[in-house]
């Protein structure tokens, strides 16, 4: 299969402190991949980097087609195609779940707001939380916020049948 991430020799420095050095990998399509190390160890700026929310001092990205190191990157189709849910899951607090998942979807994709609703709530059920659509943040537990930032990276994504299909199983696989 062909690779949909390609990290190739990347450095980051924030001032002095060099968090990225001589970082490759690749990821096929179909894999799982766990970036596992130290606190600290740059894995969410890797991350970052992957999506462009950082950029990198050296090396080449390679993204779903999206040459993200390369010049003339055009971040908001990257951002249609590729996301990532970070382990704070970026929740809006003064919104309800439901306007939360609808949030991108119509700001980033001109989604209508009937259309954005009835894939939020089609994700919604998808995780086991349809009936938390009305709640905030903070009136969930530590799991289920987590599905629900899942749920948010399904409604983003372009072509998210498979995906879909794996988050399906986290909101029935006892992550409550």
């Amino acid at each position: 299969m062909s690779p949909i991430v390609e990290i190739d020799n990347i450095s980051k420095c924030f001032g002095s402190t060099r968090v990225l050095e001589g970082v490759s990998f690749t990821v096929r399509k179909g894999s799982v991949v766990a970036i596992i190390g130290q606190s600290g160890s740059g894995k969410s700026t890797a991350l970052r980097c992957i999506d462009r929310l950082e950029t990198v001092d050296s090396g080449h990205i390679k993204v779903c087609g999206h040459d993200v190191t390369g010049p003339g990157l055009d971040l908001h189709q990257l951002r249609r195609d590729v996301g990532i849910v970070f382990q704070s899951y970026n929740l809006f607090p003064h919104l309800t779940v439901l306007q939360n998942i609808m949030l991108a979807p119509r700001l980033v994709q001109k989604a209508r707001k009937p259309q954005a609703h009835e894939t939020a709530m089609a994700v919604l059920n998808q995780v086991g939380l349809a009936d938390k659509a009305d709640h905030y943040p903070s009136q969930l537990s530590g799991g289920q916020q987590q599905r629900v930032a899942h749920a948010q990276l399904v409604q983003q994504l372009a072509a998210p049948r498979a995906l879909r299909r794996q988050i399906n199983e986290i909101g029935h696989g006892g992550c409550h």
